[in-house]
């Protein structure tokens, strides 16, 4: 399962890129957009876990948390997905898009410092130099509507500390994957992250249900696309990749939605953004060139 790890989580990644769009049509508030999106999957997630624990007699790291540390851990990943949500969608109320993109976009560089500071890890020449060049290609590729003025210094702070968030959640998720099966891991941290999600949208938002048919097949296109298809396949893979490269690789999103933008809402590709898509693969294809093959901890099937 080891040598599928990539291609599963550039396949999440591309899934995931359809997530601004279905929350561009949300009929909801951004906060209960966040809350749909976990809530609706949650029963699959929970059947998986519950199937997961099942075939875990002879294998017991492909099913439930086992330690109270792991618990926590899924926990925690819960309220850093939360918070990382929350960031993002009241950043794209606050900002340009283009700002909100690309800030909502660092978790590269907190995931990089972070392992660096907390768990030591050393990165190659080639793998810094990806990270910088996918990191160019983005700031490329949102440049046209990207601006700095004092109006949206509040939801640009908000797209940097998205990052952050992602950041945790991408670290604490690799972590308790090399013994937690992925359904154990969206359901738990899925229903930590629907509880708070939740809470924050009773309190700040007025529009808590959609009305019409379309608004709720919406809300079920991203639960069930990219939440239970793309969040998943990120999870699968993180078994097996170094954190530091799967939020590298996670900057095949930015390119997938502009893409989408163009197809579904007319939004033209320049050279200038054709260019930053390029450059953003190019990232990625160095970042993993520079990316030893030995994976990180002792992985199991990731299933």
């Amino acid at each position: 399962m080891a040598r599928f790890a990539f291609p599963l989580l550039l396949l999440g990644a591309v899934v995931l890129g359809w997530s601004a769009i279905f929350t561009r049509f949300s009929e909801v508030g951004p906060i209960a957009t966040g809350f749909y999106r976990m809530v609706l999957a949650l029963p699959v997630f929970l059947a998986w876990a519950v199937i997961d624990d099942r075939r875990a007699a002879s294998d017991p790291p492909k099913g439930m948390p086992k330690t109270r540390r792991d618990v926590y851990l899924l926990i925690l990943s819960g309220i850093f997905f939360a918070g990382d949500l929350t960031a993002w969608h009241w950043s794209i109320k606050l900002t340009t898009v283009g700002n909100a993109t690309l800030f909502g976009n660092s978790s590269p560089v907190f995931v990089a410092i972070a392992v660096f500071v907390l768990f030591g890890e050393r990165f190659t020449r080639l793998f810094l130099g990806g990270l910088l060049l996918a990191m160019v290609g983005a700031a490329v590729l949102m440049r046209e509507s990207f601006s700095v003025s004092p109006e949206t210094f509040l939801g640009d702070i908000l797209g940097v500390i998205t990052g952050m968030f992602y950041a945790g959640y991408i670290l604490t998720v690799a972590r308790v994957r090399q013994r937690v099966s992925t359904g154990a891991t969206m359901a738990i941290g899925g229903l930590t992250a629907a509880i708070l999600l939740a809470i924050g949208a009773a309190l700040t938002e007025d529009q808590l249900i959609p009305i019409t048919l379309n608004g709720w097949l919406w809300l079920f296109a991203l639960a069930y696309i990219c939440q239970l298809g793309g969040q998943s396949l990120l999870i699968m893979s993180l078994a097996y990749l170094p954190a530091s490269f799967g939020a590298v690789a996670l900057l095949v999103q930015p390119i997938i939605t502009s893409l989408l933008g163009w197809w579904l809402l007319a939004e033209a590709i320049t050279v200038e953004k054709a260019l930053g898509m390029m450059t953003i693969l190019a990232g990625i294809w160095l970042a993993r060139r520079g990316t030893p093959q030995a994976v990180q901890g002792t992985a199991q099937d990731a299933q």
